[in-house]
């Protein structure tokens, strides 16, 4: 190793030149496979912190199961298709026109170094650019990914394009697939639907049904949104809100701006007249064909009715009957029959989006009733394939009840586009498949990309383009035989087949959560629908969005890094160190700067301290070790504590909780390092182990700084750490210790005094221990749980008092300890001489408290409960 003093260089800059990056190249063999996948990040710009987060997630598991002797495949490839890359350069081109946008796209680009932006008009030229980018930074990131599986989406790579093809004509022959007229978001300025990979703002926003009443005027009608069901007596009017008016066949009509936007989405034949302002001279003491009503003006935009006055109650009463009637009506409505305009004398029902929904393209979105192709996910017995993938598949609760309610909520989902990059439906090629669609099942194409061509556009071709068809599709998935005319190329088909057989299924899907509720569901439903139960999903971990310094990452802020940023501020090792400890669940989790420094310094004393150990590359196995420690209680201690660490780190890495990982694995191990030092242990061997092992449970996290130690001092040896000992005696002794050690500290009179006797005893009095074994005795003659038996309880407290009766102890206070060893029997057991142990780690807790110590045994107490005298 470089022995460059810090002088030489910073800490960040030697741990830097220590890393040793590896090329990954997955091929079948003799190991277990495990098979990690990635949502495809979209190509509209540089991977950013946030990415960096959710990969970080797949790519510590993809390494730590690499460890477990698994062959792992985990590829990453670039997502392409539907509207933010088209939506991006659309904007560019108006706004180098000089067009006014809402946000710059330009001062975007040139944020990420490109000066010339001017190529960006072309969707294509994105395509073209930011995949190399994604690939250079996840290569830094020591990502253990097979970089030959990659490929970008779109019609671009024609591959790609007919498997997509494949899959679409697979789910309509299977009866998924039908065309007809949907309520759905809409984006008026790119004239297509607006789903939620399409938008900037209100993913996850769904159409609602509200309901409009009618106020007649002579022969003019207001139409208002009803705050509640019932009648209308009051009228809250925004004093700067507009109104549309417009004319419908032979009535004019008014409502609100928003409304009206619409409203002509979903109804034919709307004139729009003109734009009125409101105000308080319009409306007041306007008379209205069935009642008087009252009108509220307030500075905020609103305009709503409300039903709750108490005014015209005779009349009111007679009209709510109707209004009831013709309001159950419109609920019961179907889609053809809610065309018409004019539903009821009294009201009509329109959709609305449930919140604001901005496009990528900056447009504030509507509810149109449109002709598409779509999916039908409402399908009831599909559902009940996807429930049944949930069942077996393991993931989180959280996670899991989310995916369930995804179920219970999803419809029919239109996938049919006219603005984007895509593959084109196959039978209608006016239209292109949404980003959502095509990208349900692109994980099996990862099992074979390699082997149909090289590149990631599908230009280097090894299986010749002009002759992909659906036929070749069908044979690779086990649904056909390959036919006579394309029989010469079974060698390359018969291998793709192979990969996808052996890799196949996914063995863990890692995806931030806001994909739950839509990704994540559609990757389950086209599983379930296309492939044998064998290849369904098996694991699906979910994260929650990450934050920077506790709060939002935004661009517009400043609190935002690229990945490139902060591997040039803190390095890969820090970074992913950083990474590992910021969250593990669906909340929200927090990438502290500080933390990547605190890092720096440790990874730096950490690579130090082993280089300057003398001895360090001899190699000793777990037998070797156990073989030369001392008989000391210290060394056994050591021992366990590192057993212990060692099963914790690896089950942590099992449930995916890496902070646990670096927990256990890590700070733990160096703490017991020093404590070792402060007992006065000296095993040079032991230590120089612990070093071995502390890097090697670390690999999974910080590989390349990982893979420089192993090779330079730890003899290759990438395996994981196994733990040396089950038993934990020492260990136990050595927390009851602690604890004697922290009640003397916080003991009140302990300030009086420079001295302290710790005085023990050796045994509980006969009524306790009669009790304790009648309570085991029962245990062992049931053989079951009797903590919730009525029966052996009161049996317990019969014993209790007979057992107690002739001790001076009351019998509430007998019957308190019978009850908490039912409940706590591990609390009372003794497994180690507390005198003794006591006495040989007198000088620690000496050390620890400030006091001379003194230990004494004392017939009057009980085991585990020590007296201390002052």
């Amino acid at each position: 190793m470089n022995n460059e003093t810090p002088q030489k260089c910073t800490k960040l800059e030697y741990i830097n030149s220590l890393e040793l990056t590896k090329e990954k190249e997955v091929e079948i063999d003799e190991r277990p496979k495990y098979f990690v996948t990635f949502p495809i990040p979209y190509m509209n710009g540089k991977l950013h912190l946030g990415h960096l987060f959710s990969i970080s997630k797949a790519d510590f598991m993809a390494h730590f199961k690499e460890m477990q002797g698994y062959n792992v495949l985990f590829p990453l490839s670039f997502h392409c298709t539907g509207m933010p890359i088209s939506a991006s350069a659309q904007k560019l081109k108006e706004e180098l026109s000089g067009i006014k946008t809402d946000i710059s796209t330009k001062e975007i680009l040139q944020s990420l170094g490109f000066e010339d932006v001017t190529p960006f008009i072309d969707p294509i030229y994105w395509i073209k650019t930011f995949p190399g980018f994604c690939i250079n930074s996840l290569k830094k990131f020591g990502a253990n990914i097979d970089w030959r599986r990659s490929f970008i989406t779109t019609d671009i790579n024609k591959y790609f394009d007919s498997f997509v093809k494949w899959q679409f004509y697979k789910l309509k022959k299977l009866g998924y697939i039908s065309f007809g007229k949907k309520h759905t978001i809409f984006c008026p300025k790119d004239k297509q639907t607006c789903l939620d990979h399409d938008r900037r703002k209100g993913e996850n926003v769904k159409p609602i049904k509200i309901i409009l009443c009618k106020i007649y005027c002579k022969n003019e009608i207001l139409l208002i949104k009803l705050k509640n069901k019932g009648n209308p007596v009051k009228i809250i009017l925004g004093e700067n809100i507009n109104l549309i008016k417009f004319k419908y066949k032979d009535k004019i009509y008014f409502t609100e701006e928003i409304i009206y936007n619409n409203i002509i989405f979903q109804v034919t034949g709307i004139q729009f007249i003109e734009k009125i302002n409101i105000s308080k001279e319009l409306f007041s003491n306007m008379m209205f064909d069935k009642q008087l009503l009252n009108f509220e003006f307030v500075k905020n935009e609103i305009i709503i009715i409300k039903t709750e006055n108490k005014l015209n109650k005779l009349y009111e009463h007679e009209l709510k009957k109707l209004d009831e009637k013709e309001i159950a009506s419109i609920d019961n409505l179907t889609i053809e029959e809610g065309e018409k305009f004019c539903q009821t004398d009294n009201f009509i029902s329109i959709y609305i989006p449930e919140d604001e929904v901005i496009s990528r393209s900056g447009s504030v979105c509507v509810v149109s009733l449109s002709d598409q192709w779509y999916i039908d996910y409402s399908n009831v017995e599909w559902k009940k394939k996807v429930k049944e993938c949930f069942n077996l598949m393991e993931c989180d609760i959280d996670t899991r009840s989310k995916l369930y309610e995804g179920v219970d909520w999803i419809n029919k989902w239109g996938f049919s586009r006219s603005f984007g990059l895509g593959t084109r439906i196959p039978w209608d090629e006016q239209y292109l498949i949404d980003s959502l669609s095509d990208s349900d099942i692109y994980m099996t194409f990862y099992t074979f990309k390699h082997l149909l061509f090289e590149d990631l556009e599908g230009k280097i071709e090894k299986f010749p383009s002009a002759e992909l068809c659906n036929e070749i599709w069908d044979f690779i998935f086990g649904f056909s035989i390959l036919s006579k005319k394309l029989n010469k190329y079974k060698d390359i088909l018969i291998k793709c087949k192979e990969n996808f057989e052996f890799f196949y299924p996914v063995d863990l899907r890692v995806s931030g959560k806001d994909l739950i509720k839509n990704h994540l569901l559609f990757y389950v439903f086209n599983h379930v629908a296309i492939f044998d139960k064998k290849y369904w999903p098996k694991r699906i971990y979910t994260n929650g969005h990450l934050m920077l310094n506790s709060e939002k990452m935004s661009k517009s802020t400043g609190n935002f890094m690229t990945v490139d940023d902060v591997f040039e501020k803190y390095g890969v090792s820090a970074t992913r160190m950083c990474l590992a400890v910021a969250g593990d669940t669906n909340e929200d989790a927090n990438f502290v700067e500080s933390n990547s420094n605190m890092f720096i310094l440790k990874l730096f004393t950490l690579c130090k301290n082993i280089e300057c150990r003398k001895n360090i590359k001899k190699h000793l196995s777990n037998q070797d070790i156990l073989n030369l420690i001392g008989k000391t209680n210290i060394d056994q201690l050591f021992i366990e504590m590192l057993s212990l660490n060692i099963t914790n780190t690896i089950f942590s890495y099992e449930i995916m909780k890496y902070s646990d990982v670096v927990k256990y694995g890590f700070f733990e191990i160096l703490h017991f390092l020093t404590l070792y030092n402060n007992l006065k242990g000296d095993n040079d061997d032991l230590i120089n182990f612990t070093y071995k092992v502390i890097v090697q449970l670390m690999y999974p996290i910080i590989p390349d700084l990982s893979r420089k130690l192993i090779k330079e001092y730890f003899n290759d040896d990438f395996t994981l750490p196994k733990p040396l000992v089950e038993s934990n005696e020492n260990l136990l002794a050595f927390r009851y210790v602690e604890d004697v050690a922290k009640k003397i500290l916080t003991n009140k009179r302990a300030k009086e005094s420079d001295n302290c006797i710790i005085s023990v005893g050796k045994d509980y009095p006969t009524w306790k221990k009669q009790i304790m074994e009648y309570i085991d005795s029962l245990n062992v003659e049931r053989n079951s749980n009797i903590k919730k038996d009525k029966e052996c309880i009161s049996k317990i407290l019969e014993k209790t008092a007979f057992f107690s009766k002739n001790s001076e102890i009351k019998i509430k206070n007998a019957n308190i300890f019978s009850m908490d060893y039912l409940l706590n029997p591990k609390k009372y057991k003794v497994n180690f001489e507390e005198f003794k142990v006591l006495k040989e780690y007198s000088f620690y807790i000496e050390k620890l408290t400030k006091k001379k110590i003194e230990i004494r045994i004392d017939l009057e107490q009980e085991p585990l409960n020590p007296k201390l005298i002052f």
